[in-house]
Formats: structure tokens, C-alpha cells, sequence
């Protein structure tokens, strides 16, 4: 426990959060081990850059030792430049897109961590490409240059770009209460020429790309949140992401807004759950809060981020779930976990199941 807080001590001073009294908050940590305990923990939740940046701005006397620090520094230095292949892969993939008369915005990634203090500091994922065309139109330009890419309900697999793997996505996200995703899926219609319309230029030159507006990444980023809290795990980077975006500001009307939309997409829960964990680990300000915190609903979603790590992949049971059939048993026991916390998304799984099962085989045969 005393390596966690000293980790979240130092995550929050490489994020450049200061204490009430205006201070950067320091970690004392207690010799090598303790240090290589919580750069475990930074590499769980895929961190390592904002927690190498946290270990620049202590005094010289407590950084880590030596080989831990030049450690850091390196890892560090290689998140820098992944970044940079993945701002350069965006812009790539954007003008693929454009000349094949696809309209479309980068999700996630890159146009969020242009709200961190250091954009270089986060670790980037694959590339998400909204692409705002039928499904059947983007899988078909998808299998045209992979004949076996693997389509579901929300994407498709597409060729990599500059080593980085690259997902088209014909719905940004999904829910699997069947009437709330059906409001949700006609919102992302509604939003679609906006985000379009809504370009950035990425970091060194790398080029200008459509980004999603900070208004609609409230929501389609808490729709991101409680889908892999259901079906995966979340991990502290998805909620250092949603922080950095709440302290862009919005106005109380924005807010107001978001909270209609949060509960007509059934997600005032999560929101509530994420917004205690926002409070706990960040020690966000009340006035970015957009709902009031829930702290039975946080503190369990507090310890699936602690155990799982990103996206869950530190989960025993997920490393074990290794054919079908255990991950069909795992999903299964984790729906009964979950079900007091988030009924509706559990309750509807299985119906969304055998109606994905279905969807799958009518859209397995598409080719270009």
C-alpha cells in the first residue's frame, strides 16, 4: 500500500498537480526496491512516461538510483518517439482515407494526449479511425488490402501503418442495452460532420488531422470507459485521459447538457463511479466534477484499476483465459461481478451476444 500511494504521489507530480499550498507533491520512498516496485506499477498502468516525467522534477537527492533512473529515461525517450511514429501514422491513415472519399477523424490517442502537459509523456495505443461510412463500405475498402480482416459490431481491422496497428471504425463505441446503444448510435450520427470539421495540427510538424471536439469526447470517452470496465478492465492511463480532458473547462449549460446525455445512454453510473476516482486518485477540483461522486461505485472501479491494470491485462484470470471457451466463462463471471454495479450493461450482454453472433455471420462474406 505505501508503494501505491507513493506511486499515485509521484503520477500526480509528473501530471504537474500542485497541493494546496501551491507545492509539487514529492514521494518518499523507502530505498531500490520500494523504487522498482512502483515502476512495476507504472508499466501495469502504462504510465512510464508521466512517472519518468514526476522523477525529472524531484530533487536530485530523492530520484530513484541510478540504473532506475536511467531506466526511466530511456523508456522514456522511446515513448517520445513511438508518439512521434504514431502522430506521423495518423496523418498517414487520415489521407488514405480522404482520397478513397471516406470522410473521417482520429478517436482517442493522439488528440487527447494534446491536452497533457508533455503529449510526448502518454503512452500511445493503436490508431482508431472513425471512418463515417456504412459498415459495409468500410469493411469492403478494409478487405480490399486484407481479404481476412476481422469485422465486428463497432470496427474492422485494417493493414498497419508504419509498424502501428490501425482499426476503422464505422461507430466509435457501443453499449450492449440494445436501447440505449440505438440512442447512442444515432447521437454519434448527429455529431459525425462536427468532429469532421474539428481539425488540430499534431506535435513537430507531423500534420493536421480531424479530432473529435472536447464535448464529445465527454461522452463518447465515459461510452470507452464502461465498455472495457464490462468487457475487459480499465486502467489508470484511461482515467489520467479523462482527466486531462475534464480540466480543458466547460461551461455550466456544458454540463448540464452532458448530464441529459449521460443518462439518456444510461452511463450517469459509471460517470458517478469516475468522477469519485477522479477525486481519489487525481484530487480533481470540485467545479470539473460533472456529476457528484459515487463512492460505492468508485471504490470498486478504484480496485479494478489497482488489480487489473491497463485494459485488465494484469488480471491472473484474463492470462489464463486462453481459448474461447474460458474467455466465454471469464466474461460470463465478471457480467455476475459486475451486476449490482452496472445492471443494465450485464443484463443485456448476453442478448447483445447472440445478436452480434448474428451480425457477424451476415457481414463475414463482404469483400471488396
Amino acid at each position: 500500500m505505501t508503494s501505491i500511494r507513493n506511486f499515485v504521489i509521484l503520477l500526480r507530480c509528473g501530471m504537474g498537480l500542485k497541493t494546496k499550498e501551491g507545492q509539487r507533491p514529492m514521494p518518499d520512498v523507502d530505498g531500490e526496491q520500494e523504487w522498482q516496485q512502483m515502476m512495476r506499477i507504472a508499466k501495469k498502468q502504462a504510465v512510464q512516461g508521466v512517472v519518468e516525467r514526476g522523477i525529472r522534477m524531484m530533487p536530485e537527492e530523492q530520484r530513484p538510483p541510478r540504473k532506475i533512473n536511467m531506466a526511466a529515461m530511456m523508456l522514456s525517450d522511446k515513448i517520445a518517439m513511438l508518439n512521434r511514429r504514431v502522430d506521423t501514422a495518423c496523418v498517414k491513415v487520415a489521407a488514405m482515407m480522404e482520397e478513397a472519399g471516406l470522410p473521417c477523424c482520429i478517436l482517442k490517442g493522439q488528440g487527447i494526449a494534446l491536452t497533457y502537459p508533455d503529449p510526448t509523456a502518454r503512452v500511445p495505443g493503436d490508431i482508431d479511425v472513425w471512418v463515417m461510412a456504412p459498415p459495409k463500405q468500410v469493411i469492403a475498402f478494409a478487405r480490399k488490402a486484407q481479404p481476412d480482416a476481422f469485422a465486428c459490431y463497432h470496427h474492422v481491422e485494417y493493414v498497419k501503418c508504419d509498424g502501428i496497428e490501425v482499426e476503422l471504425h464505422y461507430r466509435p463505441a457501443f453499449l450492449n442495452n440494445l436501447i440505449y446503444n440505438r440512442r447512442l448510435q444515432q447521437w454519434f450520427l448527429s455529431e459525425a460532420a462536427t468532429q469532421r470539421e474539428h481539425r488540430v495540427e499534431l506535435l513537430n510538424g507531423a500534420g493536421v488531422v480531424s479530432v473529435p471536439t472536447n464535448a464529445f469526447n465527454r461522452i463518447f470517452l465515459m461510452v470507452h470507459i464502461m465498455n472495457h470496465v464490462i468487457h475487459e478492465g480499465i486502467g489508470m492511463r484511461q482515467m489520467m485521459d479523462y482527466y486531462f480532458l475534464l480540466r480543458q473547462g466547460f461551461t455550466e449549460e456544458e454540463r448540464q447538457h452532458d448530464v441529459q446525455l449521460l443518462r439518456q445512454f444510461g452511463l450517469y453510473d459509471i460517470t458517478a463511479a469516475v468522477m469519485f476516482v477522479m477525486r481519489q486518485l487525481f484530487a480533481m477540483p470540485k467545479r470539473y466534477l460533472l456529476v457528484p461522486p459515487d463512492e460505492q461505485r468508485g471504490i470498486f472501479l478504484m480496485n479494478e484499476i489497482l488489480y487489473g491494470g491497463n485494459f485488465g491485462q494484469y488480471d491472473p484470470q484474463s492470462i489464463q483465459a486462453n481459448t474461447p471457451w474460458r474467455k466465454n466463462m471469464l466474461r460470463l463471471k465478471r457480467d455476475w461481478r459486475l451486476l449490482k454495479i452496472f445492471p443494465s450493461e450485464c443484463l443485456w450482454e448476453p442478448i447483445f451476444r447472440w445478436w452480434h453472433f448474428f451480425w457477424r455471420q451476415l457481414h463475414r462474406r463482404i469483400n471488396s
